[in-house]
């Protein structure tokens, strides 16, 4: 599996968790037909989830994902 394939699919993984766990949290917090309810989770986990990261170098690509609480990139291999 490539490394771009890798990066998108740790990204997606991390974002859907953040998103349900914070939805579900938000169920209990919020209204049933609350707007905050929906777009709480949506906007905190857009914020909360590590970024993709591409970076040109002499060798080729990197991928990797940047997160908001390290300071380095999660690089991933072919």
């Amino acid at each position: 599996m490539s490394a771009k394939i890798k990066m998108y699919l740790v990204y997606g993984t991390i974002f859907l968790g953040l998103f349900l766990g914070l939805w579900f949290i938000a169920g209990f917090i919020f209204e049933e037909d609350s707007t905050l309810r929906k777009l709480g989770p949506m906007v905190l986990s857009i914020i909360l989830s590590p970024k993709p990261h591409v970076e040109e170098t002499e060798s080729g690509r990197q991928y990797g994902l940047k997160s908001f609480f390290l300071k380095k990139v999660i690089r991933f291999r072919d």
